[in-house]
């Protein structure tokens, strides 16, 4: 057996560091939105999860029949913080908004909601991730626009400004 170059074990490390370096370029241009969505054009999946406020009552997404926006989200999460004054207008606006509390603590999200208003409808408590898969959550927050037949029809990943919320509607209409 030959031993290895010595030339080639000192480049290694310099290789796999650019490697690193290039990887690390690629996940700070990464936008998850450009990725389509399974889910656009499809119906709500059936998600069955206990209410945040009553966890006695089990919300199901298919009950939803009106168009509106389901916000995945998180007491924990700044961009989720980042959105929510916009979510509170939007709310008084009319629209209807429907919570997933994602990865969550019952009590922090609880206490979050009474400090900083609730512009939810209804919160379904996700503590445990059991809407990841069905919902294909990839990171938080994280918006549908549903039509009032349960269709989803816009996907949005990251904080929801008002650019981002008019460019979804253009999707609706």
């Amino acid at each position: 057996m030959t031993k290895p170059e010595p030339r080639l074990l000192l480049a290694l490390p310099i290789i796999l560091i650019s490697l690193l370096g290039v990887m690390y370029g690629y996940g700070l241009t990464y936008d998850p939105n450009k990725s389509p969505s399974r889910l656009i054009g499809k119906k709500i999946p059936v998600v069955n999860l206990p209410s945040l406020e009553n966890t006695d009552i089990i919300l199901n997404s298919t009950d939803f029949k009106k168009p509106a926006l389901i916000n995945v989200w998180a007491s924990w999460c700044a961009a989720c913080r980042a959105e929510h004054e916009l979510l509170k207008q939007l709310s008084e606006e009319g629209v209807t908004i429907y919570g997933v509390d994602y990865q969550d603590d019952l009590e922090n999200a609880k206490t979050y909601l009474k400090q900083q208003g609730n512009p939810f409808d209804a919160i379904m408590f996700d503590g445990a991730m059991a809407s990841a898969m069905p919902l294909d959550i990839q990171s938080l927050p994280q918006t549908y626009l549903v039509d009032g037949n349960g269709i989803i029809r816009a996907r949005y990943i990251g904080a929801l400004t008002p650019n981002v919320w008019q460019k979804m509607q253009q999707n609706f209409n």
